[in-house]
């Protein structure tokens, strides 16, 4: 035990003695200089905030040896702690507290719209470093390295959300005037607001909505209504605002002195109705179906019934006895004698031997397939020794087209990234259109569904070069249903460009 207990003692002095020598070769760490800081913003590296809002700042330096904030003229330090539910900020403010302070963290009550700078100023005596969003590197002036960095902040105005009302081109003073309307006539409610940035708008008017900057609304029904406006920021991460107008003018609809008469094109709709759109809305009737006639590839069609729509009365609803098919030439008019008026007591014009616009579904997406998202959802093959670019030089619709150039042939494009179901022993009515420059070469255009290459071989000597073509022709599907795509082949030399790619079922009258 004895043994032990002098152990023990030796090793305390050692553990003593190895103190005493490190103490001697300690360096104080006040003596090193770093810099840092603090946001209330976090990481965002754009600082946002709404005006009579406040960011905090905190400078967290080890060993400046002088410190400053400085803010720019209009804007006010606050005194802390706040919190985000304190809205009285007023009586935070500093009072004389100027533009500069030499407190660590300052709060600051942003008064003015715009860009903002909070200026940090530091000086030290040896070189430092911040390293963040933005890495920032002091300079040495005189005997000190001095960090002088600037936080721009993006103070966002209150919204004034300013509008204007338009009759036939003419400005409508916002007053408590009356503004007179005749049904099926049009007003214009225009956004005009600049101040505050605002991201969303939307209108209401005599319940209809709509987010448009300039909302053209037709009046149809007798009556007096409102309207009013809202505008606002949305968009995340930037400061929420939102201002509301209420239109001080009242609306009258009144009876029209125009002709009750039907305007735009008769359409058949994916339901096979088919719709007349009238410029106003018709009064509540039953018993009128003798008044019309439809006509189907030259024969007469019996008619089911005749309804107003039941969502909006200005549209007639014609629903026939019988299947319609895309093909059909179909044919409506309107005979004299019929008890139908309008909302306002006027009588609807006849007409006779209109064409309806039948209804067309195209399976192939616009975006994608009419190249109107710029090319998304396609790719070169593997094997691709094209070039190609996604045009808006020469379009057959829209705003872009594909244009492949090749001097090898080789060309090999996929809409893999887009792709579409089809059913399996189904026959699809396939078309797109083409611009095959006049110097090419090339003597056939392939275009496949993939992924079990089920080919559409064109030859182009049956397609006119320097102009947009249409190829069509059927296309007997056989092949598993899901996930098909389309793929472009250009087996020899020549500059096309493609548009407009379209497929859909094939539907035939029966014998």
């Amino acid at each position: 035990m004895e043994f032990l207990r002098k152990i023990k003692i030796a090793a305390l002095f050692l553990c003593l003695a190895l103190l005493a020598g490190c103490s001697r070769d300690y360096v104080e760490p006040n003596e090193f200089s770093d810099v840092s800081w603090y946001t209330s913003n976090f990481r965002e590296s754009t600082f946002r905030v709404g005006i009579d809002d406040f960011m905090s700042f905190s400078d967290l330096s080890h060993n400046p040896l002088s410190h400053k904030w400085e803010i720019a003229e209009g804007n006010l330090f606050l005194k802390g702690p706040m919190t985000r539910s304190d809205t009285l900020l007023d009586k935070f403010v500093i009072p004389g507290a100027g533009l500069e302070t030499s407190d660590k963290t300052i709060h600051v009550y942003f008064k003015k719209g715009g860009i903002q700078p909070v200026r940090l100023y530091n000086t030290y005596r040896d070189s430092v470093a911040y390293y963040g969003t933005d890495t920032v590197y002091s300079k040495k002036i005189g005997d000190v390295w001095v960090i002088d960095h600037t936080f721009m902040v993006d103070v966002y105005d209150t919204i004034q959300p300013q509008i204007q009302i338009r009759q036939d081109g003419k400005v409508i003073p916002l007053s408590k005037d009356t503004i007179y309307v005749e049904a099926g006539g049009k007003l214009e409610f225009v956004d005009l607001t600049k101040i505050g940035r605002p991201d969303t708008r939307s209108w209401t008017i005599a319940g209809v909505s709509s987010a448009d900057s300039v909302a053209a609304i037709t009046f149809k029904k007798l009556g007096t209504y409102s309207a009013s406006f809202n505008s606002s920021r949305q968009q995340p991460n930037f400061p929420p605002e939102n201002a509301h107008i209420k239109v001080p003018n009242p609306i009258k609809v009144i009876k029209s002195t125009k002709p009750f008469v039907m305007t735009g094109k008769i359409s058949e709709l994916e339901d096979e109705t088919i719709q007349i759109p009238f410029n106003g809305e018709f009064a509540p009737f039953i018993g009128q179906e003798k008044f019309f006639t439809v006509t189907i590839n030259g024969r007469a069609g019996k008619i089911q019934s005749v309804t107003p729509n039941a969502k909006d009365a200005t549209l007639l609803n014609i629903k026939l006895a019988e299947r319609i098919y895309r093909p059909d030439v179909i044919k409506v008019s309107f005979l004299p004698g019929s008890t139908l008026s309008s909302t306002d007591e006027r009588t609807p014009a006849t007409f006779t031997d209109l064409p309806v616009a039948m209804h067309d579904v195209n399976l192939l997406p616009v975006a994608t397939y009419g190249f109107e998202a710029g090319g998304t959802g396609w790719v070169p093959m593997w094997d691709n020794a094209a070039a190609y670019e996604f045009s808006t030089t020469n379009v057959a619709s829209g705003k872009y087209s594909m244009k492949i150039v090749t001097t090898t042939g080789k060309g090999a494009f996929t809409s893999e990234k887009a792709p579409f179901d089809l059913k399996s022993g189904t026959t699809y009515i396939y078309r797109y259109k083409i611009w095959v420059d006049p110097a090419s070469p090339s003597a056939s255009i392939n275009t496949w569904i993939l992924p079990n290459y089920q080919q559409m071989w064109q030859p182009l000597k049956d397609v006119k070069t320097g102009k947009w073509e249409t190829v069509t022709r059927d296309v007997e599907y056989s092949g598993d249903p899901k996930n098909r795509f389309l793929y472009i082949h250009v087996p020899e030399a020549g500059t096309f460009y493609f548009d407009d790619f379209y497929l859909v079922e094939k539907e035939e009258r029966p014998k």
